[in-house]
C-alpha cells in the first residue's frame, strides 16, 4: 500500500542549528511514496534542500507555503486542505503520516490538529539527547504515535451530541464501534454508561417503555457528562407503568399514556419529521375520545353497547356494525366525538362546533401517511397541535406541567 508523508519545515532556532539534516533522516526513515513539505516563505528553501538531498523525483514531492504560519487556526485550515489534496491524489487518510518536529509552535499545533481532524494514520516527531535545548546530531530517535484514542474520545463527544438531538441509533452505532481498549479505565466505564443511556432513551422514544427503566439503571449518573440525561426515579417509574399498562389487552388509557404520546409528537416535530408528529396527534385525538368514553361511561369504541348511549343516537350508531367481527359496533374519531357531545361532554361539544379543527383533521387525511399524497407541512402540524393541546388541557389538569416532567430531562 502506498504511503504519503507530510512534514512541517521550520527555519531552525539558531544560526548553528541545521534543521535540514534531521528532517532528511525522518523522511528516509519513513520511506514514503510521496512527500509534501509544509513551510513558511522563510523556510521553503530548507524544504527544497531536503528534496534535493533526498533526490526526490519532482512527481514524488510537493511544497505548500503557508500564508499564516504563526496562526494556529490558519495553519489548521491550510493543512486540512493539504491533506484533502493528498486524498485527491489517491491516498486515504490511513495512508498519511504527519511529522510535526520542525516549525513554529503554531505550525506544529495546527498540523497535529489537522492530522487528528482528518483521521490521518499516525503522527511523528524526532527526539534524542539534547545539548542547549537542541537534539544532538546522531542521537535522533523517531517517535510515531497513533491518535486512535483521540479519535475514540472524539467519537464519544459526537455520540453525546447525537443523543441530545434524539439521534439514538446513530449514537448507539458510533459508541458500539469504539474499541474500549483505547480508553482508560474511567473512560471505559463512561462509554458503557453512555451506551446504556442511548439504548434507554431509544427504547422510550420507540414506545418500548418497560425496557427503559432497566436500561437507564445501568448508567452511572456520577459522570458529569451524563447529568443532562439523569432521570428522576418517579419519572422512570411512570414510564415503566405506561409500558405495563399498554401491554395489557383491551387496556384503558391513562393520562400519562396521552402525555407521553403528545411529547413523542413534539419530539418528532423538533426533528422536522412533521408527518410522524401529525400521525401521533391524530392518534392522540382519537385516544382522548376513547379514554373519556371508557373511563366515564364504560363505552368501548371497538364494541359499543347501545344501551349505554343516548337513545337519539342509537340508529346512527347501528350503521357502524362490523359484519366481519360478530356485528360489533365500531366507531372512529368523528363518531366518538359526536357521541361525547351527545353525552354532554365538553370535549365532544368543542370538536363538533369547531369546524377549523375538523378541517385540519381532514387535511391530515389527504397527506401521504394517511389516505392521500400531499406532504405534511410544519404549518399543518402546528395548527393541529394547538387544537389537540386545547382539548388535552381542558381534560387533564396541569397538562403542560405534567408533560414537562414526563419528558426527556434535557428537553424540559
Amino acid at each position: 500500500m502506498k504511503k504519503a508523508m507530510i512534514v512541517t519545515v521550520g527555519t531552525g532556532t539558531r544560526p548553528d542549528v541545521n534543521i535540514v539534516r534531521p528532517l532528511v533522516k525522518t523522511v528516509k526513515e519513513s520511506h514514503p511514496d510521496y512527500a509534501l513539505f509544509i513551510a513558511s516563505k522563510d523556510s521553503r528553501k530548507h524544504a527544497e534542500n531536503i528534496a534535493k538531498i533526498l533526490r526526490l523525483d519532482p512527481s514524488k514531492w510537493s511544497l505548500k507555503v503557508l500564508s499564516q504560519f504563526d496562526d494556529v487556526e490558519g495553519v489548521f485550515l491550510e493543512v486540512c486542505e493539504t491533506i484533502r489534496s493528498m486524498v485527491r491524489r489517491g491516498f486515504t487518510p490511513a495512508d498519511i503520516q504527519v511529522d510535526f518536529t520542525s516549525g513554529t509552535k503554531a505550525m506544529s499545533a495546527g498540523a497535529v490538529l489537522a492530522a487528528v481532524h482528518e483521521n490521518c494514520d499516525s503522527l511523528k516527531y524526532i527526539t534524542g539527547k539534547r545539548e542547549a535545548g537542541v537534539v544532538k546530531d546522531g542521537t535522533e530517535r523517531f517517535v510515531s504515535l497513533y491518535p486512535h484514542a483521540i479519535f475514540a474520545n472524539y467519537e464519544i463527544k459526537t455520540a453525546v451530541e447525537l443523543i441530545k438531538k434524539l439521534r439514538f441509533q446513530p449514537a448507539i452505532d458510533t459508541l458500539e464501534n469504539i474499541n474500549p481498549d483505547l480508553l482508560g479505565e474511567q473512560r471505559k466505564k463512561f462509554l458503557s454508561s453512555l451506551i446504556a443511556v442511548a439504548h434507554a432513551y431509544d427504547y422510550w422514544d420507540r414506545f418500548d417503555h418497560i425496557k427503559f427503566k432497566a436500561a437507564i439503571k445501568k448508567a452511572d449518573s456520577g459522570f458529569h457528562e451524563l447529568k443532562p440525561f439523569k432521570v428522576k426515579e418517579d419519572v422512570a417509574n411512570r414510564v415503566h407503568a405506561i409500558g405495563e399498562l399498554l401491554k395489557r389487552e383491551n387496556t384503558t388509557f391513562s393520562e400519562d399514556v396521552m402525555i407521553d404520546l403528545f411529547n413523542n409528537a413534539e419530539r418528532r416535530a423538533m426533528e422536522g419529521r412533521y408527518d410522524d408528529g401529525l400521525a401521533r396527534l391524530y392518534r392522540l385525538t382519537e385516544m382522548l375520545a376513547q379514554h373519556l368514553l371508557r373511563n366515564r361511561y364504560g363505552i368501548d369504541t371497538g364494541d359499543v353497547e347501545l344501551s349505554k348511549t343516548p337513545a337519539p343516537l342509537r340508529e346512527t350508531l347501528k350503521a357502524h356494525r362490523d359484519a366481519t367481527d360478530e356485528n360489533k359496533i365500531k366507531i372512529g374519531l368523528k363518531s366518538s366525538y359526536e357521541l361525547l357531545a351527545a353525552l354532554g361532554e365538553e370535549a365532544g361539544k368543542k370538536y363538533v362546533s369547531d369546524n377549523k379543527f375538523k378541517h385540519l383533521l381532514n387535511e391530515r387525511n389527504i397527506t401521504i401517511l394517511a389516505h392521500g399524497s400531499k406532504p405534511v407541512t410544519e404549518r399543518l402540524y402546528r395548527k393541529l397541535r394547538d387544537k389537540v393541546l386545547g382539548l388535552l388541557k381542558a381534560e387533564i389538569r396541569d397538562f403542560e406541567l405534567k408533560a414537562q416532567k414526563l419528558n426527556f430531562p434535557w428537553l424540559t
